[in-house]
């Protein structure tokens, strides 16, 4: 018994120490990559599209339903479900040589031209100046338009994208379905079927988004400064981090979509407390 007691003893401290060093790398993640900020950018997005599509929901976009979207988009949120996304995902050290990256000159400057690129697309306008952005570099320098679109390959952009975006309208439809008023319309099988309906829109959005945001974000570093971003992506340690951080942000993306179908269901027949 002694002799268990201390193997078990000593198992605990060496989880204990495992997960004080992955607490670490994770918030080594959260300072290089700038996460605090890049919660209030999807602050200011998510409460912005919750406005522009309550008039076609039927809900008003009262100062309740204003509220009520800064809660379920409240930064602080969003960080504990992304870290508890990132926390699900074994072996998060393996991406710590892609982390270290990020903390390099370079990694920091890539870090903030990816926040002001988010921020420009969302600007009046936005979108549609970077589309016009692609169409000259496609004409005007086609190696630099495939470098772009080897960077989108690489990190899986779009597929990851794709089905980030499918989990969470999915989530939309179950938050509604815990009214009562929608429970009954909102059959598994009928959630499934929309959601798998929206693939292809889905799918030719993200592609134009990625080559939209690529062409803004990276278009302020030099050609050998991008390749050396696609090929640190390639190593096995980028693609760790990849995945560590589309399970961050696929946990977040389908906790609010969640909240906000539950909202929106309660919002339309009036339970808007």
């Amino acid at each position: 018994m002694r002799l268990l007691t201390a193997t078990f003893t000593a198992l605990m401290i060496s989880a204990l120490a495992v997960t004080a060093q992955s607490t670490s790398l994770l918030d080594r993640y959260l300072t290089a990559l700038d996460m605090d900020t890049v919660f209030d950018v999807l602050r200011d997005e998510g409460v912005v599209a919750g406005q522009d599509m309550s008039g076609s929901d039927g809900v008003s976009p009262s100062p309740a339903w204003v509220a009520r979207l800064e809660r379920i988009y409240d930064p602080e949120k969003a960080k504990r479900a992304f870290l508890e996304g990132m926390e699900t995902i074994k072996d998060v050290a393996a991406s710590e040589d892609a982390l270290a990256f990020f903390e390099t000159d370079l990694g920091a400057r890539i870090v903030q031209v990816e926040i002001d690129a988010r921020k420009a697309l969302n600007s009046d306008g936005g979108e549609d100046a970077a589309a016009a952005k692609v169409a000259e570099i496609r004409k005007e320098d086609p190696a630099l338009y495939l470098m772009y679109q080897e960077f989108i390959k690489v990190n899986d952009l779009v597929e990851s994208n794709v089905a980030g975006a499918l989990n969470s309208n999915l989530a939309f439809y179950r938050g509604m379905a815990t009214s009562e008023s929608y429970a009954e319309g909102l059959s598994e099988s009928f959630m499934l079927n929309s959601v798998w309906e929206q693939e292809p829109e889905i799918r030719q959005e993200m592609e134009e988004w990625t080559i939209n945001f690529s062409s803004v974000a990276y278009s302020g570093l030099t050609k050998a400064e991008l390749q050396r971003y696609i090929d640190i992506s390639k190593t096995p340690a980028g693609q760790r981090l990849n995945t560590v951080l589309f399970a961050g942000f696929d946990k977040m993306f389908e906790q609010q979509s969640f909240e906000l179908g539950r909202a929106t269901a309660e919002f339309m027949i009036g339970e808007d407390t």
